[in-house]
Order: structure tokens, then C-alpha cells, then sequence
């Protein structure tokens, strides 16, 4: 048993390696021009090794992005855990994107990309499908703090959460990627501050879900 353990243990160990050496290439290289043999040479492994672990170059960079996608995920998440009310959660939701976007643009780009990896396999990898499951996980969660921001007053009740939700996602994930693609030739153009022009965008699109303090006020009054 304890040696089965310590199999487990070294198994996992080495899959993080070649993952954590597949992010280095596919950042630098980008999905379509890395190989398995360089990703191989990166880990300082055989090539059949890396075979042993994934299917394919595709199923590496899913769990590439996958790994992307849990460090997003926890980021974002740390906004629930503190006494905010349901708007201020998703503002904060919404600025840790950025952070996130700021801090990781090579793992952003990544994992903006993986909707256009064609599958090769009739069959979802299991990263994939994992992967599938914390994007739902993702808009389940903003989803979430939009209903209750309605519950406690600070977002508009006539909202519809999940569209709400699928919305806001696409349009900052838009914006960023926008951001990513053009560099910093847009905002020197228009003489903008880079952080300054992200953070007044998302304070212009959040605000528009907040409910009204004089909404709140006639309706207390009228209650």
C-alpha cells in the first residue's frame, strides 16, 4: 500500500511537470506552433513519457488551460468569502478578472484560445470536460452573485441572472482580449492610461446593474 501511495505521489508529481512545461511553451510558442517534442525537451522527459500521461498535444493544452482556469476561478471566488453586498461582489469579481488578465496575459490568451482547438478524437479528453464544467462553474458563480445582489438590494430585480451573467462574462472577456490583441497602440492613440481606461470600462459596464437608491427608497415607502 504504501508503496502504491508513493506511486501515486511520483505519478502526479510528473504530471505537474510536464503540465507546468507545456504552459512555458505553449505561452511562448502558442498552441499551433508548439511540438510534443519541444514540450518534451521542456520537461526533460521522453516523448513517450508525455503519451503515457495525455493523449495528445490538444489534451496537454486543455489541462494547460484547465490549471488557468482554477487559478482564475479561486481569484475570483476570494469576493464571495467577504461581507460585500451582491454588487460589490461582482464589481470586485469583475476587477479581479482584470488582475487576473493583467498579471497572466500569456495564460489569458490561452485560455481564450481553446475554443478554437478542433477535437481529434470523437471522445472529450477528460481534461476538456473538466475544463467545460469550470467555465459553467464560472458564469453558475456570477449567476449566483447577481441574484443575490437582487435578494439584498444593490442589483436591479428585473435582471435576468444567468443572461446577465453570460453577458457581463463575454463582454469583459471582449474587452480584455481586445486589450491583449491591440497592446498598448490603442490606449497610447487616445493618450489613455492603460489601467485607468480597464478599471473606468468596468465601473461603466457594472454600473448599470446597480438598483437605485431612490428605487430602494420609493418602494419602502410605499411597502
Amino acid at each position: 500500500m504504501e508503496n502504491l501511495l508513493k506511486r501515486e505521489k511520483e505519478k502526479l508529481i510528473r504530471e505537474k511537470e510536464i503540465i507546468a512545461a507545456a504552459e512555458r511553451i505553449f505561452c511562448i510558442k502558442g498552441y499551433e506552433d508548439a511540438s510534443m517534442d519541444e514540450i518534451a525537451k521542456e520537461a526533460q522527459f521522453t516523448k513517450r513519457t508525455l503519451y503515457q500521461y495525455f493523449e495528445n498535444k490538444e489534451d496537454l493544452y486543455f489541462a494547460v488551460v484547465l490549471k488557468g482556469f482554477k487559478k482564475l476561478f479561486s481569484k475570483i471566488t476570494e469576493a464571495n468569502k467577504k461581507e460585500l453586498t451582491g454588487y460589490e461582489k461582482l464589481e470586485k469579481s469583475c476587477r479581479d478578472y482584470y488582475q487576473f488578465y493583467r498579471d497572466n496575459p500569456e495564460i489569458f490568451s490561452l485560455i481564450n484560445y481553446w475554443g478554437h482547438v478542433k477535437s481529434k478524437s470523437s471522445e472529450e479528453s477528460r481534461n476538456k470536460s473538466e475544463l467545460i464544467q469550470f467555465n459553467n462553474i464560472l458564469f453558475q458563480n456570477a449567476a449566483e452573485i447577481i441574484e443575490e445582489g437582487k435578494a439584498d438590494g444593490s442589483i436591479q430585480l428585473e435582471l435576468d441572472s444567468e443572461k446577465t451573467a453570460i453577458s457581463l462574462v463575454y463582454l469583459m472577456t471582449g474587452f480584455f482580449n481586445q486589450l491583449s490583441t491591440t497592446g498598448d497602440n490603442f490606449t497610447q492613440h487616445f493618450s489613455l492610461d492603460k489601467e485607468e481606461f480597464s478599471l473606468y470600462t468596468i465601473n461603466l459596464v457594472i454600473k448599470s446593474f446597480k438598483r437605485s437608491k431612490a428605487i430602494i427608497a420609493t418602494r419602502k415607502g410605499t411597502a
